[in-house]
C-alpha cells in the first residue's frame, strides 16, 4: 500500500508540475523564413475562412528599398499549431512589389500563391515577413464568380495588440 501512495503522489505532483503546451497564433514559435534572418511577426488576422464558396486573401507591399521574405501562418478555430506550412509558401517581395497570398484561388483575380490550407472556418492567420516595413490588408471574397458576388474587409491588428488596448 506504501508504494502505491508514493506512486499516486508522484504522479499528481509530476501533473501539477508540467508545463501547458503553447501553440497558436500568439505564442507559437515563428517557421524560420530564411535562413539567418529573423522571422518577424507583423500582423494578426481574426476571421480566415477558407470553404465552400470563400476564401481569405491577403495582400502585402513591400515599403522596404531591399528584397524581402512574406509568409502568411493561418491557424484552426481551436488554437494549436499552424494549418500550413508558412515557409513552404512564403515569398520574395521584391521593394514596392505587392503579392497576394490565399486559401484558395479565385476567379475574379490572380494570386501569387495558395497557402493549401483546406477547410476552414472560424480561423486566425498572422503575417509574417524578414522587414517590418510591410504593408498589408486581407478580405473574404466569393471564389468563383468574376466579379465576386461578395467581399468582406478583415482587420488587421499589429502582432497581438488590436487598437483599443
Amino acid at each position: 500500500m506504501d508504494k502505491i501512495a508514493r506512486a499516486f503522489v508522484a504522479l499528481v505532483f509530476s501533473l501539477m508540475c508540467a508545463v501547458p503546451a503553447f501553440a497558436g497564433i500568439a505564442d507559437g514559435p515563428l517557421p524560420v523564413l530564411v535562413a539567418g534572418q529573423a522571422t518577424l511577426h507583423l500582423y494578426s488576422v481574426p476571421g480566415v475562412i477558407a470553404g465552400g464558396d470563400f476564401g481569405t486573401y491577403f495582400s502585402c507591399t513591400s515599403t522596404d528599398t531591399a528584397t524581402m521574405q512574406v509568409g502568411v501562418e493561418v491557424f484552426g478555430s481551436g488554437g494549436g499549431g499552424p494549418v500550413n506550412d508558412a515557409t513552404a509558401t512564403s515569398l520574395s517581395v521584391p521593394p514596392g512589389a505587392t503579392v497576394i497570398f490565399g486559401t484558395s484561388a479565385s476567379a475574379e483575380f490572380s494570386i501569387n500563391i495558395s497557402l493549401g490550407v483546406g477547410g476552414l472556418s472560424k480561423g486566425s492567420a498572422r503575417i509574417l515577413a524578414t522587414s517590418k516595413k510591410l504593408a498589408c490588408t486581407a478580405f473574404i471574397a466569393d471564389r468563383f464568380n468574376a466579379p465576386p458576388t461578395s467581399m468582406v474587409h478583415l482587420d488587421i491588428i499589429s502582432k497581438v495588440k488590436q487598437k483599443g488596448d
